[in-house]
């Protein structure tokens, strides 16, 4: 049985006229690249990586103030809804969290709780980091961590689309759009070090990076 791919994202504060359709020019993973204009980095990354036929389940953390509702009731859905119907996906539904619009550590705990109890077990997921606070992002990471530990998930992309500010005159909004991934999978490889107290765990990161190499060591030995 196929798994459910679930596509988490943060609805963004922009006022009305300030979130603009931009087209996203994917930046080194060709599955993010999207032929047409959105106002949310998610859209390309459910493009690139559901399929006709894919069971997916969006979860989108909307901040409760006026411009997050209003972005998530008058954008998200209306392009979320032509998406599925060209593409042929089977939506399980739109989840929202409701997350205070607040900064304090007791919101960001409970959004962290609160996403967990949205992920099941078996599904692939997704995520987005463009949006939201500056905590936002790390509560996503954490959100992720735990379940890849945790539950029987696995990790499909994480991406995060910049936006270029450029003048009206300077034509229609262009971004670009980055895989992240590796961020996420770095993560868990220092705490699989931490835990395996590695005799020289920075070098076996740079080796892994490709930011250094193993010859002059080997050399040494010979």
């Amino acid at each position: 049985m196929a798994k459910t791919k679930t596509f988490i994202t943060a609805i963004p504060f922009q006022a009305e006229g300030q979130l603009k359709l931009t087209s996203y020019l994917a930046q080194g993973n060709k599955k993010l690249e999207y032929c047409d204009v959105t106002r949310f980095p998610i859209i390309p990354v459910i493009n690139g990586y559901a399929e006709k036929g894919d069971t997916i389940r969006i979860i989108a953390i909307v901040t409760d103030a006026e411009n997050f509702h209003h972005n998530y009731k008058t954008y998200f859905e209306s392009e979320i809804s032509p998406l599925v119907k060209d593409k042929g996906y089977i939506l399980e539904g739109i989840e929202t969290i409701i997350s205070p619009d607040d900064e304090d550590i007791e919101t960001q705990l409970k959004l962290f709780a609160d996403i967990i109890e949205k992920i099941k077990d078996g599904e692939e997921l997704h995520a987005c980091i463009t949006y939201g606070t500056k905590p936002t992002p790390i509560v996503q990471f954490m959100a992720l961590n735990y379940a890849f530990r945790i539950k029987n998930i696995s990790i499909g992309c994480m991406a995060y689309g910049r936006f270029l500010h450029k003048g009206e005159e300077d034509g229609p909004a262009v971004g670009r759009i980055y895989d992240q991934t590796a961020l996420f999978y770095m993560g868990s490889i220092v705490n699989r070090l931490a835990e395996n107290n590695a005799s020289a765990p920075e070098k076996a990161i740079r080796i892994m990076l490709g930011l250094d190499s193993d010859i002059e060591e080997d050399e040494q030995n010979v």
